[in-house]
């Protein structure tokens, strides 16, 4: 059973129809401002819903904001259905551990990059960043340096710096090294698929960078879903003249 709380854009519908096909019933999907701060309100009645995951779909410093509420209102340390209760951050990242602090603790959650991968790519990152900066990477840094360097190879593959072109190019593009595996942009829905890493909150951080470890690189092909479940057809191409 999930509680499912999250932005306007995610609809009810899709959120349902994505957790059902996981075999997870949706107690509840419920939207907050984006300009909300106190969550207390959205959390509280989470304990007496009969579910036992909390689904954050939250960003930034609203994640923060929320995750501490919930860990405050007891959640973490609570039970339901016979077992603990879980709260899972969909897309976590470091900074947004390091503002939430202790509350992250025993945390599940997923993101598209850490540190402390092992591969070539990941490697040279992670020591030039380190060299230039003194601290390791976050995976914003690692998704600014990656996303620059994709843009460049698409402007220069498609001759042009149309974003049409850029698109097209970009359209079905699949590459490698430059982080966890194969990535591929799949042309049908523009959705970057590739392996996903589960992270959880550290409960003992030897420093202030080592709040997130990697439990499980789940393989692409167990999150890959059919492009239409959100919608179809993408539409012709806008250039913004």
């Amino acid at each position: 059973l999930t509680a499912d709380y999250n932005w306007g854009y995610t609809t009810e519908e899709a959120v349902r129809t994505s957790t059902e096909a996981m075999g997870w019933e949706t107690v509840a999907a419920v939207k907050t401002p984006l300009a909300q701060t106190d969550f207390s309100s959205y959390v509280a009645p989470v304990l007496n819903s009969g579910a036992d995951v909390l689904v954050l779909n939250h960003y930034g410093g609203n994640m923060v904001n929320s995750l501490t509420s919930a860990v405050q209102f007891g959640l973490r340390a609570a039970q339901a259905n016979g077992k603990n209760f879980e709260i899972v951050v969909p897309l976590y990242s470091r900074l947004m551990a390091k503002g939430a602090g202790k509350n992250v603790a025993g945390i599940f959650g997923s993101t598209g990059w850490h540190w402390s991968l092992t591969d070539e790519g990941s490697k040279a990152f992670v020591k030039s960043f380190g060299t230039k900066y003194g601290f390791p990477p976050s995976q914003a840094a690692h998704t600014c340096y990656v996303q620059t360097l994709l843009y460049a190879d698409a402007v220069a593959r498609g001759g042009s710096f149309n974003p049409c072109s850029v698109g097209e190019a970009l359209e079905g593009f699949e590459f490698d090294g430059m982080g966890n595996g194969k990535t591929l942009y799949r042309a049908e829905d523009h959705q970057c698929i590739k392996d996903v890493l589960v992270v959880r909150g550290k409960e003992n951080p030897e420093n202030e960078f080592d709040l997130l470890e990697i439990v499980e690189v789940t393989p692409a092909s167990q999150v890959t879903y059919d492009p239409s479940i959100f919608g179809g057809d993408l539409g012709s191409c806008n250039p913004g003249a």
